[in-house]
């Protein structure tokens, strides 16, 4: 908080068959949101397979960012992925809190960029969610 840096918490499901599933619920991101209402908080993966509890923690939290990186973003458009809620709070009410990321290398940049372009997004909240939010969290 004192350095103004946001921190990134993993906030989806884990595949690890060792970890319980669930220590990445949104729930835990809304208790550290709670309690350091200062902290920057990016909430990695944007908390599939709960996505609607993670669209809701971050609307709810002016200081909760949710990342959209290590997915492949064409599945997002895709009806029943689980997605749609993302795709239509981020089209509006949290539209300034979408961060764009990848699964490079998994993914090449171009291509990750190319399959958000093609999602159903305004222009301008295109435009913000490929960059202009997260220039304005980090200050740039």
């Amino acid at each position: 908080i004192d350095l103004g840096i946001p921190i990134w918490i993993h906030a989806s499901a884990n595949m690890s068959p060792q970890i319980p599933m669930d220590y990445g619920h949104p729930t835990f991101i809304d208790k550290v949101a709670v309690q350091f209402p200062q902290l920057k908080i990016i909430a990695g993966h944007a908390g599939w397979p709960w996505v609607t509890e993670m669209v809701a923690v971050a609307w709810r939290h002016p200081h909760v960012y949710l990342d959209i990186s290590g997915i492949r973003h064409k599945y997002m458009g895709l009806p029943n992925t689980g997605w749609g809620p993302l795709l239509h709070y981020g089209n509006s009410v949290i539209q300034d809190k979408i961060l764009f990321g990848t699964a490079w290398p998994l993914l090449p940049l171009d291509r990750a960029v190319q399959e958000v372009k093609e999602l159903p997004l305004k222009e301008h909240v295109l435009a913000k969610w490929l960059g202009e939010n997260a220039k304005r969290l980090l200050g740039l």
